[in-house]
C-alpha cells in the first residue's frame, strides 16, 4: 500500500513538472521566431491602405475631385517614399505611378503583338495582370475557356449549349 501511494505520488509530481516547465522556464521564449510584422503595419502598407480608402471615399461620394487629386498625390508620393525605403530602390519613388502603369499595359499589349501568351482578360472586369490566373482577382469569374465535356469544343462565355455537339453546358 506504502509503495502504491509513493508512485502514485511520484507521477503526480511528475505530471506537474510537465505542465507547469513551459511556464517556469524563460529559455522556451527565447527559442520562438519573432513574429513578422504585418503589411498593414508598415509605412508602405499605411500609405497604400490610405490610398485605398480615398479612393473608395471618392466612389461613395464623400470626397470631392479637388481633394481627391489633392490627397492621392500627398499620399502617393507617401507610398512611393516608404517603398523606396522598404525595398531600397531608388527609381520607384521617382516613377509617377501613371507611367508605371503606362508601362505595364505597353508591355502586355507587346506580349500580345508578339504573340506571346498574355493574361486571359475577365469578361466583366477586363484585362488582368496576373498571367498564370484561374479566376478573376477582382470579381472571381473563370478566366480559363470552358470546353464541352463530351467533345472539347471551346465554349463561349455563357453560352448554354455546345455549339459543335449540342449538348447542355451545365451552369
Amino acid at each position: 500500500m506504502v509503495l502504491e501511494v509513493v508512485g502514485a505520488l511520484l507521477i503526480g509530481a511528475l505530471v506537474l513538472w510537465l505542465v507547469f516547465s513551459p511556464m517556469l522556464s524563460r529559455a522556451q521564449s527565447a527559442r520562438l521566431p519573432p513574429e513578422p510584422v504585418a503589411d498593414e503595419e508598415t509605412r508602405s502598407g499605411i500609405a497604400l491602405l490610405a490610398l485605398k480608402e480615398i479612393e473608395f471615399d471618392r466612389a461613395t461620394g464623400k470626397l470631392s475631385d479637388e481633394d481627391f487629386e489633392m490627397l492621392r498625390e500627398r499620399y502617393g508620393k507617401e507610398a512611393l517614399s516608404a517603398l523606396d525605403q522598404d525595398d531600397g530602390q531608388a527609381e520607384a519613388a521617382s516613377a509617377d505611378p501613371e507611367t508605371m502603369i503606362a508601362a505595364r499595359l505597353q508591355q502586355l499589349r507587346s506580349a500580345r503583338d508578339a504573340g506571346a501568351t498574355a493574361p486571359p482578360p475577365c469578361p466583366a472586369c477586363g484585362p488582368r495582370p496576373e498571367p498564370d490566373a484561374l479566376f478573376c482577382s477582382s470579381c472571381g469569374l473563370s478566366l480559363s475557356p470552358a470546353f464541352c465535356v463530351s467533345c472539347g469544343t471551346a465554349l463561349e462565355a455563357g453560352s448554354r449549349f455546345c455549339p459543335s455537339c449540342g449538348n447542355r453546358i451545365a451552369a
